[in-house]
């Protein structure tokens, strides 16, 4: 019976996690290199400040498309550099068991420190220089997957998912999924079975990727953090109220972000999300309603299709029958003709 799974020595940077699962323990240096290039991507890597002797452990368990990764290069002093090329499908988030590292992506250059995580974006060129005893904790998880989660919680493919550079600390959402990364890999470490077992590690991948959503901003993060109870936000029953009162109007996009108050890609995101569709496909079909509903008295007032069209904000009649044959199933004549 396990009594202990020594978690606080562990991950405070006295001890590796994954002790028990170790992939590489070496000196050299070439073997380092040649090791991590396989285990992540091809990558530059390299000693500055001297030639210490290096010993190198790396540690890893993997669910199905996420790893976990304890690297600790050893070096007594001296510096580790590693450029590291953009990895696209891949999203690589980062800890600091013990030390500090720089981490320069894009136009940003922070430091990790223990206590804290932070993202390396798979599009960005990356360059991480390690100081002397310094450990980390990766867990890969697969862009395809993440972004799967994100498209089911907004409701709509998002386009390229962003995380903020900045590190984050361990509170809140941010400690949660550290957390369940420590429980995990403790019991794969000791090789409990549970997390791996086949009908549970698609659901355990999927608990860590929606943590990681919450836990690191990113560019989808004002829908994402939306609780899913709440009706549209402000800025869409905005445009929707000023639709529905200028509807007969000509209106475009530009005047929809106005009237909104915020850009242009929250304003899509948010009718994605809360309406299934875009603000101009909402005007469109709004104003085909709004036909039809005129159409079904048009004989009693003499108004022909065409007037009709015109007084609902319609500019083009072939379109507009067009748009209408595949919103109600028939052409607008003869709606008019079956109500006449």
């Amino acid at each position: 019976m396990i009594t202990s799974l020594d978690t606080p020595r562990n991950w405070d940077g006295t001890g590796m996690p994954l002790s028990r699962l170790a992939r590489l323990v070496t000196g050299n240096i070439d073997e380092v290199h040649d090791h991590m290039s396989r285990m992540f991507c091809p990558h530059d890597l390299r000693i500055e400040g001297g030639n210490p002797p290096i010993a190198f452990r790396h540690h890893q368990a993997s669910l199905r498309s996420v790893t976990f990764n304890a690297t600790d290069y050893g070096n007594p002093y001296g510096r580790v550099v590693v450029n590291i090329p953009p990895m696209s499908e891949l999203y690589l988030v980062q800890f600091s068991l013990s030390g500090v590292a720089q981490i320069a992506q894009g136009n940003a250059v922070v430091e990790l420190l223990p206590g804290q995580m932070c993202v390396l974006d798979p599009e960005a060129q990356v360059k991480q220089t390690f100081g002397e005893g310094y450990k980390h904790f990766t867990v890969k998880i697969a862009k395809s997957g993440l972004e799967s989660v994100l498209a089911q919680e907004l409701g709509f493919r998002p386009k390229e998912l962003h995380f903020s550079s900045q590190p984050v600390q361990l509170e809140g959402a941010a400690a949660a999924f550290a957390h369940l990364v420590r429980t995990i890999c403790d019991d794969l470490d000791h090789g409990i079975a549970g997390f791996n077992h086949a009908r549970a590690c698609g659901s355990v991948e999927e608990a860590l990727q929606r943590l990681l959503l919450a836990a690191v901003p990113h560019n989808y993060s004002e829908l994402f953090d939306a609780p899913q109870s709440t009706p549209a936000p402000y800025y869409v029953r905005r445009v929707e109220d000023y639709i529905h009162e200028h509807a007969r109007e000509a209106i475009t996009l530009d005047e929809m972000i106005v009237i909104s108050g915020v850009s242009a890609r929250s304003l899509h995101a948010g009718f994605r999300r809360f309406r299934d569709t875009t603000p101009m496909v909402y005007l469109k079909n709004h104003r085909l309603d709004l036909a039809h509903r005129q159409l079904k008295v048009a004989a009693d007032q003499g108004l022909s299709v065409t007037e009709i069209a015109f007084s609902c904000g319609f500019t083009h009649l072939s379109k507009f029958a067009r748009d209408y044959l595949d919103r109600f199933g028939e052409r607008p004549s003869a709606t008019l003709k079956r109500f006449g």
